[in-house]
Formats: C-alpha cells, sequence, structure tokens
C-alpha cells in the first residue's frame, strides 16, 4: 500500500509539473485579459499543491501513517486558500486583491508552520500514529494532540468560511451574468464552474485524510486529482485554441465589415433584414464567428446592430437626397413608411420628415 501511495505521489507531482509548464509557457502568446487570471491563480494552486504532496511522503514510517501531521496540513490550508480567493475573482469578486484578506487568513497557518519548523529542529516534534496512543499514559502526546487539534479546528473554520465566500461569489455571478455571452464562452465556463466545484470537494477530502490512519483514502484522492489536471488541460487547451482562432476573427472581421459598410450598391444591411448566413456569406467569414464578434465585441446583436446600421443610413439619405420616405422604407427593407416612422422616431425621437426639415435647412 504504501508503494502504490508513493507512485501516486510521484504521477501525481509530475502532472503538476506538467501543467504549470503547459499554462506558463504555453499560454504567453494568448493575449486575452481575463485569462491572466486564471493563469496566475492555477501556477499558485498547483506550486503550493506539490509542496503539499512532497510533504505527505514523510507520513510513513515503520510504525504507521502519521496523523494529524502540522506540516501538510498547513500546506494544504494555503492551498486551499489560495484557490478560493482566486475563484472568487473568477465570479467577479475582488477578494484576491486584498492584502488584508491575504494576511488574516494565511496568518494561521504561518504560524503553525514556523512552530513546526521550530520543534523539528529542536527534536521534539512528536508523530502521532494512532488515537488509542494518546491514552496510554502520554500526557505530552495528549498535550500536543490537543493543541494541534484546536489550531486545526481554526483552520477548519477558515474552510467553511472560504467556502461559503465563494458560494456567495458565484451567486454573484449567476445574478450579473449578461444574456448576451456567447455560447462557446457560456460552455467554457460551465466547464470551469464545474472544475471549480470538484477541485473544492477534493481539497476538502484531502484535509479529511490527514485524520484517518489509512493510505487508501489518499491513493484515491491522488487518483483522481491526476485525473482533475488532464480535464484541466484538455479544457484550457481548447480554450486557448478557441481564443487564437477568436483573436485572428477580431482582426479580419472588422475590416471587412467596414469595407462592407462603404458600399451601398447591393449591400445586404441597407436592402433588407440580414440574416446571419446573408452578412456571413457576404464577409467570407464563419457563420459562428461573425456571430461570437459580434456578440463579444460590438455587445449585442445582429439584428439590432444591421437595423441600427440602416437607421444611420437613411438619416445621411435624407440629408444628402431628395429620396422620398417610401422610397427609403421600402428600398431599406422595412414593409411600410409607418414601419420606419416607428423605428425612425425610437432611435431620433422625430419623424423622417421632421428629421430632414430639422436639419437640411
Amino acid at each position: 500500500m504504501i508503494t502504490t501511495f508513493y507512485i501516486t505521489n510521484i504521477i501525481l507531482l509530475i502532472a503538476i509539473f506538467f501543467i504549470i509548464i503547459f499554462i506558463y509557457g504555453k499560454v504567453q502568446k494568448l493575449k486575452v485579459p481575463y485569462f491572466l487570471l486564471r493563469r496566475r491563480s492555477f501556477i499558485s494552486v498547483y506550486i503550493m499543491l506539490a509542496i503539499y504532496v512532497v510533504s505527505t511522503f514523510y507520513i510513513c514510517s515503520e510504525n504507521g501513517i502519521e496523523l494529524f501531521a502540522t506540516g501538510p496540513i498547513s500546506f494544504l490550508y494555503i492551498t486551499f486558500i489560495i484557490f478560493a480567493l482566486f475563484s472568487t475573482g473568477y465570479f467577479g469578486r475582488d477578494y484576491h486583491k486584498k492584502l488584508v484578506v491575504w494576511l488574516f487568513l494565511l496568518q494561521y497557518p504561518a504560524v503553525l508552520l514556523l512552530v513546526h519548523a521550530l520543534v523539528l529542529m529542536t527534536g521534539y516534534y512528536i508523530k502521532i500514529y494512532t488515537l488509542s496512543s494518546l491514552f496510554e499514559d502520554h500526557r505530552l502526546i495528549l498535550a500536543v494532540f490537543i493543541a494541534r487539534l484546536v489550531w486545526i479546528g481554526i483552520m477548519v473554520s477558515g474552510y467553511m468560511l472560504m467556502t461559503g465566500i465563494v458560494i456567495d461569489s458565484y451567486l454573484h455571478f449567476r445574478k450579473n451574468l449578461t444574456q448576451l455571452t456567447r455560447e462557446k464562452n457560456m460552455s467554457m465556463r460551465r466547464a470551469e464552474i464545474i472544475d471549480i466545484v470538484i477541485y473544492l470537494i477534493l481539497f476538502v477530502w484531502m484535509m479529511l485524510n490527514n485524520f484517518v490512519s489509512s493510505l487508501l483514502p489518499r491513493i484515491l484522492t491522488n487518483i483522481f486529482m491526476i485525473i482533475m489536471i488532464a480535464r484541466t488541460y484538455y479544457i484550457y487547451r481548447n480554450f486557448i485554441h478557441y481564443s487564437l482562432e477568436l483573436s485572428k476573427m477580431n482582426i479580419v472581421i472588422p475590416g471587412r465589415l467596414k469595407k462592407l459598410m462603404g458600399e451601398y450598391i447591393n449591400n445586404p444591411f441597407y436592402t433588407s433584414n440580414p440574416t446571419l448566413e446573408v452578412v456571413s456569406e457576404a464577409l467570407n467569414v464563419d457563420k459562428n464567428e461573425l456571430r461570437d464578434y459580434i456578440y463579444s465585441e460590438l455587445g449585442t446583436t445582429l439584428s439590432a446592430w444591421t437595423s441600427e446600421k440602416r437607421i444611420l443610413y437613411i438619416s445621411q439619405q435624407l440629408l444628402k437626397t431628395d429620396r422620398m420616405v417610401s422610397e427609403l422604407a421600402l428600398s431599406c427593407g422595412y414593409s411600410n413608411p409607418p414601419a420606419l416612422n416607428r423605428a425612425f422616431k425610437q432611435r431620433f425621437g422625430v419623424t423622417p420628415s421632421e428629421f430632414r426639415a430639422k436639419h437640411k435647412d
């Protein structure tokens, strides 16, 4: 069992090293502002997780499996705090930007690690392997156990506090979620939210492992964590590929749109109520990429955007030409002049005839 535990630890460390290299190295070419938070958070969390995994190599001995090991518990608590605070940032909160929050939450594991280092150096560190040993007239061991239990209780309170803050941040995120978020990005967000929930459960499970004398729960946790790292790699590899393609389209589409808007003959924007397929064909781009661009970069829908362009075009025609309002209405895709009058008045506050009379003089 110990050999299996060591093997899963080593595989987990290799997986952590791989994902850190991937996020740090491969992602540097990705110029997406909101991905920077994810990059910093994952690297920080995985580094601390690696430190925790290394510390668990020392809990096994010929006497058994150490319980309430202060080193691993402290490192795991720090890992959880980093993960939870950055998760709230993903959900739109700014707790991770406040130094006082970090200092408040990290003071307890910092003190415990300092005491842990001092007792190790002085040779007074006592390992607890079974709960029954506490009642075999070892008063010092019992006192050490009680002290550790009190300190661990404080950290458990921290776990509960941060879990509550993450849940509150998620509710805040759901409340402020825009309906214009593109479908592909929504799929990514759902995958990330699932990741956050699973990681939270795994970190709690890891903490509980420190109070159990069996290695089986630790082995299972390692296996699940390896699977989660593989899942994270798969999700962000697809996300990076999608973002790079979207970045290219954010350069191509605006240029083609600007050129098309300058053409007034046989232009689908000015002659009809164009569909996504018609506009994408006119621009010679994929319709899904065009939809993503309009949603993400322009913050609107295709119909709203084209309606605005038609109204602006008609306003220019009213000032620059003598074309009749009825002619403009039919040529620009309105069913009748009253339909144009309603849309125009909603945009400018006056009818087309009043607009012409007011601004052409």
